[in-house]
């Protein structure tokens, strides 16, 4: 196992289809010691659909990425993919949230982040605009924040992104998951 030390950088994976409707089930202790055995240090996983936190020698996300990518697929037997940060990209895209994102209990509020292959822009591109009376849409770094009104959800424009291919190029985490991960990220 790499030597831990304050100098590794911080690491967040986000992990795509992880304990989802019964399909990819990825006991949290597997997926953490798949982690540590990729040489990662300080791995912290955090609820059950595939948040990883971790400190790694190895800084470049994109070899990061193939790396994960390879030991999930190869462990687990399903097709894994992952969208990796830094700790400085994800404070970038959460910052990048709307003013108070996730404060209105009228809303549902998703992050949607996207994989390597696509943008935030060019997943706006492939929908109409959203309707602001049932929901807002907003890209930023890497991510779009979807919130939708729980009253009226099937009235909102994006409410067909789960059944287009544009979907499977995204992963997609609740406010208080990506406020959770916040915290967590100072604490590894």
């Amino acid at each position: 196992m790499a030597r831990e030390t304050e100098t590794h950088p911080r690491f967040l994976a986000l992990l795509r289809g992880v304990n989802v409707g019964g399909k990819n089930i990825v006991p949290k202790d597997a997926l953490r010691e798949c982690f540590e055995d990729l040489e990662f240090t300080s791995v912290r996983t955090y609820i059950q659909s595939g948040n990883i936190l971790f400190r790694s020698v190895r800084t470049d996300v994109t070899v990061l990425t193939d790396e994960i990518e390879r030991a999930l697929s190869e462990r687990f037997s399903y097709h894994a993919r992952a969208v990796v940060l830094s700790r400085s990209a994800f404070r970038l895209a959460v910052d990048a949230a709307p003013e108070k994102w996730g404060e209105d209990d009228a809303y549902m509020h998703h992050a949607l982040f996207t994989l390597a292959e696509t943008t935030p822009k060019h997943v706006l591109s492939r929908f109409r605009a959203p309707k602001p009376e049932f929901e807002t849409v907003t890209a930023g770094p890497g991510v779009i924040y979807w919130s939708i009104s729980r009253s009226r959800p099937t009235r909102s424009t994006w409410v067909r992104l789960p059944a287009s291919q544009e979907y499977q190029k995204l992963t997609a985490r609740n406010h208080n998951t990506v406020f959770r991960l916040k915290q967590l990220f100072e604490e590894i």
